[in-house]
């Protein structure tokens, strides 16, 4: 007969079913504010102040030049003429050149906001992901220790049993409990590798976020794959900046191949003994751009080529932003497979045991109703086990929606 101990011992197998379910529920502004707060997103953010500065300093005229020279003419029958002269120079840009140089500088301007949606979405990610393999560590660790505290009931049904003589002292009972002592230390193992995994997560998402070792996380949190938008991702921003910056090259380009020219006042005053004589003139100055103009042609295919490879990589980030949301979407229908499937499997173990408990009370010749029990309770941990992994890989497939979420949910610093 099954003792009592056993029949005692409660099989709580429904009530184990995916214990991620509750941990999505998170305020996303919480989430959202750690990330703004990370010192590489703070990089990031001065980097493009950086360019926008830039843009008063794009396109300006250049400075005029003045030049004075003061002469001395010594001619025949010691004569001697003074002479003085001042040229002011105004240097022109090259025609379209300030133009292209503005639009350049406005092209920076996107790249460095575009860099900074990019970047916010990669530390959100990867502190997503990080978030994710911690709690799922956690669940495991959870997992394990009510399997172990199932065990740790059994052995001391077991021990007891043993102690007082009520049970066979045969090598077969002594060996139930031998197998029972070296799972819980396999399954303590377990404990011990899966709190370090989670530390370890937890130190990546604090690295990420840049929070010291003792700083508290913000909760998980990630969009849904109906929220993302491949034009407004991103990358595909970036790419386009990426394009825009290479049509202000291609007109630069075009800019390279015009002369430079410059306009100019003179005026000169020689001082004769017969008395002084001024000349007033206008210059003109143009250079012939016959080299400029093959290094123009170079950078026209240079600049084509740019763009051309922006063009792709919007369109490689856009297939890349697809594959994401499916696979998350796929992710997510298997997580609700694996928790349907796990509560019919638990449903069926929990009737599986009842009948052991039947079949023990009338006595069932040639089993091991111990080891037959803690076989149950296996499969139950490793039916609650491969919930908590497809809840897992349900998140980090979500987790990576945060690189191609709109750039509008990365709000930039005001300034």
């Amino acid at each position: 007969m099954l003792p009592r101990a056993f029949s005692l011992f409660a099989f709580t197998l429904l009530a184990a079913a995916s214990p991620l379910r509750g941990a999505d529920e998170s305020d996303p502004a919480e989430f959202l504010r750690a990330v703004a707060a990370s010192p590489s997103l703070a990089a990031a953010a001065q980097r493009m102040q950086a360019a926008e500065e830039r843009v008063g300093a794009a396109g300006l005229l250049p400075n005029p030049e003045a030049e004075g020279m003061v002469s001395r003419m010594n001619g025949p029958m010691d004569e001697r003429n003074d002479m003085y002269e001042i040229n002011l120079r105004q240097p022109l840009p090259k025609k379209g050149e300030r133009a292209a140089q503005r639009d350049r500088a406005r092209a920076a301007v996107a790249m460095a906001e575009a860099d900074y949606a990019v970047m916010a979405g990669e530390i959100a990610a990867e502190t997503a992901m990080a978030l994710a393999d911690a709690t799922s560590a956690e669940a495991k660790i959870q997992c394990v220790e009510k399997q172990i505290a199932r065990l740790d009931s059994v052995l001391r049904a077991i021990e007891v049993r043993l102690s007082t003589g009520t049970m066979n002292m045969g090598g077969g009972r002594l060996a139930d409990r031998l197998t029972i002592q070296t799972r819980l230390a396999a399954m303590q193992l377990m404990i011990e590798d899966d709190r370090r995994m989670a530390a370890d997560a937890l130190a990546e998402a604090r690295g990420r976020l840049g929070l010291s070792p003792d700083a508290s996380l913000p909760k998980f949190f990630t969009p849904q794959p109906g929220e993302i938008d491949a034009a407004a991702s991103s990358s595909v921003r970036l790419a386009a900046a990426r394009s825009q910056d290479a049509d202000a090259m291609r007109q630069m380009a075009k800019a390279t191949a015009n002369p430079m020219t410059a306009v100019g006042l003179r005026f000169e005053r020689e001082r004769t003994a017969m008395g002084n004589e001024d000349t007033v003139g206008v210059a003109f100055m143009s250079e012939f751009p016959w080299r400029s103009r093959r290094a123009s042609r170079a950078e026209l295919k240079a600049a084509e080529a740019e763009r051309l490879a922006a063009q792709a990589d919007a369109s490689s980030a856009t297939y890349r932003i697809k594959s994401a949301v499916s696979r998350a979407e796929r992710a997510e229908r298997l997580a609700e497979i694996a928790r349907r499937l796990s509560s019919e499997t638990l449903s069926r173990l929990d009737a599986e045991y009842d009948a052991l408990i039947r079949a023990a009370s009338v006595g069932s010749p040639g089993e091991s109703t111990v080891l037959m029990t803690v076989e149950l309770l296996e499969k139950a941990t490793d039916a609650e086990i491969r919930v908590i992994e497809a809840e897992r890989a349900a998140r980090l497939a979500r987790a990576e929606l945060w690189r191609h979420v709109p750039v509008e949910r990365f709000p930039l610093p005001t300034r």
